[in-house]
């Protein structure tokens, strides 16, 4: 009587454990990836948000044909059902010339502008 090996059927325990580690390092790559990916969209909408604040109180101030005022001019106004917090004012630039400035802040957040524009008034360009 001759003993016959029998056909192997399945996987050993070693291949599922190293199918296992390589399975599980591509997820954390992947839920890396996402998660960078979901934080880059959310400062990015809060940037474009802060930018439509922003030009809107340009907007604004250029219906109603007013100047910006020397000093800190405040106010509060809600974009995307969230508050954010702007200032205006005439700035004195680099140049020695004068330039509007609108600064956009998160409600709460008054350390740094999410976005801060100078648009300096054609009257200015001229008398260069």
């Amino acid at each position: 009587m001759t003993k016959r090996k029998a056909k192997q059927q399945g996987m050993t325990l070693l291949e599922v454990m190293v199918a296992l580690v390589i399975f599980s390092t591509a997820a954390l790559a992947l839920m890396n990836s996402v998660s960078l990916n979901v934080r880059f969209t959310h400062g990015l909408s809060e940037t474009l948000q802060a930018s439509w604040v922003a030009e809107n109180v340009l907007a604004q101030a250029k219906l109603s044909q007013s100047d910006f005022p020397d000093a800190d001019e405040q106010g509060t106004e809600i974009m995307g059902g969230r508050s954010w917090n702007w200032h205006k004012q005439r700035v004195k630039t680099a140049s020695s010339g004068w330039a509007n400035e609108v600064r956009v802040y998160a409600e709460g957040d008054e350390s740094q502008p999410v976005v801060a524009l100078q648009i300096i008034p054609p009257e200015e360009k001229v008398g260069k």
